[in-house]
């Protein structure tokens, strides 16, 4: 089976980490005249290395307001792991989606094609209502759904006409080289119906919440079947926070010196590449990590879950 393993990068986790007059602070009587040689996006650089050095197949990184771009990060990134798929998430409420597509264009043709498009989930409404783009929740699915039909339209087709309530293009589109590579990857998220009917519709792959493997199993097929009226194929995704140790009880210990996120899997390297086989037994072909800290995390699971993980699959990886 094909299993598609991607490591997360959080931009606002560790938020001093190696940003500049942080680390091994001098004496108040000491000055520094040495100019700064590294900064904070050396270390997003030393986090895609171990990703691309330990074989995960992607690093995705998160959209958070409160820190760097994601998409000024991922392309920072792709130019150091020059096999690694990078995944930029962002949120599609704001801005021109022609521009958006011409951003992903231009970083294929920079990249090989290695780019994908993760959609950030909305954050609060209310925090962003003076925005000058603001819009309201209840128009966000449809505004969605335009911004991922003109992205896709005036990458695809020339001459792109295209008039909805939130976009409006008349004989647009792009010419070469802008349309010689493929659109970007793109991965969807959300629980309900609708979001797995938009998904049917727009991605390529669908991302779920962690949970129960019967349950998923149950999401998988309804998206299944929504996938099927549409003539489409998306593939099932699992977004799964992780803490993993040699032993449960190492992993137990350390649960109060972390905070966790909502579902992390606890558990022995073992037993967390059973409960992931399951995940890919039940249809799920794209799996997304995630652990604290960013950087020693990702070597952990590299070297220890993966190769156990992809013994049970049966999809081995080569380190890009």
């Amino acid at each position: 089976m094909t299993l598609n393993i991607h490591w997360r990068l959080d931009p606002a986790a560790e938020p001093l980490r190696s940003e500049p007059g942080t680390e091994h602070a001098l004496p108040a009587f000491i000055r520094d005249r040495r100019a700064t040689s590294r900064n904070r996006f050396d270390y997003y650089v030393q986090v895609a290395r171990a990703v691309a050095q330990t074989a995960f197949d992607g690093l995705f990184v998160r959209h958070r307001s409160e820190a760097d771009e994601s998409r000024i990060i991922a392309a920072i990134v792709a130019r150091e792991t020059p096999r690694l798929l990078v995944v930029p998430e962002f949120p599609a409420s704001v801005g021109s989606a022609v521009y958006a597509a011409k951003q992903a264009a231009t970083f294929q043709r920079a990249t090989h094609g290695r780019l994908g498009w993760a959609i950030a989930a909305e954050e609060n409404a209310a925090s962003r209502e003076a925005e000058a783009d603001f819009v309201p929740d209840e128009d966000l699915r449809q505004r969605l759904d335009e911004f991922l039909t003109v992205a896709r339209g005036v990458h695809r087709d020339r001459p792109f006409t295209f008039q909805g309530r939130h976009f409006e293009v008349l004989d647009g589109g792009f010419e070469a080289p802008l349309n010689q590579h493929r659109f970007p990857k793109l991965f969807l998220q959300g629980e309900d119906d609708g979001a797995l009917a938009l998904s049917a519709r727009h991605a390529d792959v669908h991302l779920f919440a962690p949970g129960p493997v019967d349950v998923l199993a149950e999401r998988i097929a309804t998206l299944n079947t929504l996938t099927a009226v549409e003539g489409r194929q998306v593939a099932a995704g699992l977004i799964q926070p992780l803490l993993v140790r040699e032993d449960r009880d190492g992993a137990e210990n350390d649960v109060q010196h972390l905070p966790l996120a909502s579902g992390t899997l606890v558990a022995s390297y073992d037993e967390a590449a059973d409960q992931l086989a399951a995940y890919a037994a039940a249809g799920v072909t794209e799996l997304l990590l995630e652990a604290v800290p960013t950087l020693e995390e990702a070597y952990r699971v590299g070297q220890h879950l993966l190769p156990r993980l992809r013994a049970r699959t049966g999809a081995a990886r080569k380190a890009a």
